[in-house]
């Protein structure tokens, strides 16, 4: 059974656009068990079904979001409230692909990455890829609610 599922999201080739699916790269590499991982890219709602199967006791939703902070800085806030965040899926409304999702855990949260740099080219900025080697190491050990909540 999988207790925990961790979508990352990001165009590769937008620089720190990419730091939700740095995130998946790091934590593949772990090779943790119990976790279901995905590096959703351009199209979370593809695996919109995985999830229903899965039903994972906990929900971790990776993106880069301009928050208006600095460059590197992670914040986590309940699923809940991704509409009211910079976030979009790529291909539709974030918070319409996942209430679609039946039996979403209450367990739900978004981590977002404040990027610094989202023009065209392939890899992270230097805070950037440290923010992601932070809650990779956060997210394996299960201490995902040391990140700040957003305010």
């Amino acid at each position: 059974m999988v207790h925990t599922t961790v979508w990352g999201i990001g165009n590769p080739l937008l620089k720190d656009d990419a730091a939700g699916l740095e995130i998946i790269k790091l934590l593949e590499e772990a090779q943790l068990e119990g976790f279901s991982l995905r590096s959703c890219e351009l199209a979370p709602a593809n695996y919109l079904a995985t999830l229903k199967k899965e039903q994972p006791q906990r929900f971790y939703l990776i993106d880069a979001a301009d928050m208006g902070l600095p460059a590197g800085s992670l914040r986590r806030f309940p699923l809940e409230r991704i509409a009211d965040a910079s976030f979009t899926s790529h291909d539709m409304p974030l918070d319409q692909i996942l209430h679609a999702a039946a039996g979403m855990p209450q367990n739900a949260w978004v981590i977002a990455v404040q990027p610094e740099d989202t023009s065209f080219g392939v890899g992270l900025t230097p805070k950037v890829a440290d923010a992601a080697q932070r809650a990779a190491s956060l997210l394996a050990a299960q201490r995902a609610e040391e990140i700040q909540e957003l305010e």
